[in-house]
């Protein structure tokens, strides 16, 4: 005797495999549950491979590619939006849009292959304009797809803020009124924070991970010099940055701006301690974006909203987790190799260079999307995908 349970009988093909599946549900003791595997084992069965299960449910078309990775995903998701797109995954939401551009991209290549293998059959010549307006709509949907990426990665990894600046002007005291708890020592001392302080909320149903860095400015003590370079590498990795301005000492602040290198692309300018000056637009006749510009007090707490406002809008997660957005770097990679394709055909039908060539680049356009599903994948590209799964999946 070693527990009492229930033994779970899943006839294939109807189990999560199609195979004929047993379950043991048994007590969750470990010393338990070792001894079941040891017995278990002395009966000739082996333990799963990392991902084996999902692999086996590929293999026997119970899923595709796809909705495999999805499982991962789902295991993942760390966030309720990530859970949704990984939910919306496995039940078929990117295959069936994948589909139809494969199927159109099959076509395209075939209209063109008919005419280099039956020319002198009396095949109608192509329709040039028909041709180019469905290769431009496979485009155009191929762009919106590389376009939801960022977004995409965002939902599935969270988006990560750094909060950076000079010397005492707010950053830690940011960080606590967003955690809404004293996560970071805040004193009138500059320099309190040496190290980069981490903090997590979840906004829209996606983690957001906070990073108070230390003061930004010319150091010589050796802990700080070692805190302001892990700020620097912050900065390089983060997908927001906000710059914290002391809002009654512009200037000091936006002097260390200059010699920081910041890619305003990923940059918003906050305008702190409000509380302590009588201009509602600090940032005029500033060398700075005003769009680009937010006011608080992190004092008062007055635009703290403003500031996990402005989060939101950048997090832009898709309304009820119906849209379809690209949340894996593999399909991304792919997606990006049909659109070129789709490009370099365009710009052979324009150069009037040879049908061979337009054939060759629509069938890897046709071939990426189709490994994106499963197909044509080296047999190391499936060791790459599956190994990362946990035991038992």
């Amino acid at each position: 005797m070693i527990d009492k349970g229930l033994l779970l009988a899943m006839p294939g093909p109807h189990s999560y495999t199609s195979e004929d599946v047993v379950e043991f549900h048994v007590h969750g003791n470990q010393s338990l549950l070792s001894l079941l595997m040891e017995v278990l084992v002395s009966l000739g069965i082996r333990p799963a491979e990392p991902g084996e299960f999902t692999y086996r449910a590929f293999t026997y078309g119970r899923m595709d590619m796809t909705q495999a990775e999805a499982v991962e995903a789902l295991v993942l998701a760390q966030g309720d939006a990530a859970r949704r797109q990984a939910l919306r995954q496995l039940t078929g939401g990117l295959s069936s849009h994948l589909e139809p551009m494969e199927e159109s991209l099959k076509s395209l290549y075939l209209k063109i292959e008919a005419r280099l293998e039956f020319s002198e059959d009396g095949i109608p010549s192509l329709d040039l304009p028909k041709f180019e307006k469905e290769v431009a709509g496979v485009k155009d949907e191929l762009q919106k797809l590389l376009g939801s990426y960022r977004q995409g990665k965002v939902i599935r990894e969270g988006l990560a803020v750094a909060l950076v600046g000079p010397p005492n002007v707010g950053k830690s005291s940011l960080l606590n009124a967003l955690l809404e708890t004293d996560r970071a020592i805040v004193t009138p001392m500059a320099g309190t924070t040496r190290d980069v302080v981490e903090g997590e909320i979840r906004l829209k149903g996606v983690r957001v991970r906070l990073f108070d860095t230390a003061g930004i400015r010319e150091a010589k003590n050796v802990v700080e010099v070692e805190g302001i370079r892990r700020s620097r590498q912050v900065i390089e990795e983060a997908d927001v940055i906000f710059w914290l301005v002391d809002a009654s000492n512009p200037e000091e602040s936006l002097q260390e701006l200059k010699n920081s290198s910041l890619p305003l692309e990923r940059t918003w300018f906050l305008f702190n301690k409000m509380d302590l000056v009588h201009t509602k637009n600090p940032w005029e006749g500033k060398s700075v974006p005003q769009d680009r510009c937010l006011v608080l007090s992190c004092q008062t707490g007055k635009g703290v909203e403003g500031v996990l406002s402005k989060v939101e809008d950048l997090i832009q997660t898709p309304a009820s987790g119906e849209d379809v957005v690209l949340t894996s770097a593999r399909h991304q990679k792919e997606v990006q190799q049909a659109f070129h394709a789709l490009e370099n055909v365009q710009g052979l039908i324009k150069g009037k260079q040879p049908y061979e060539l337009w054939a060759e680049e629509l069938k890897e356009a046709a071939l990426a999307i189709g490994r994106i599903r499963g197909r044509n994948l080296p047999a190391t590209a499936f060791e790459d995908i599956f190994t990362k799964f946990c035991i038992g999946k």
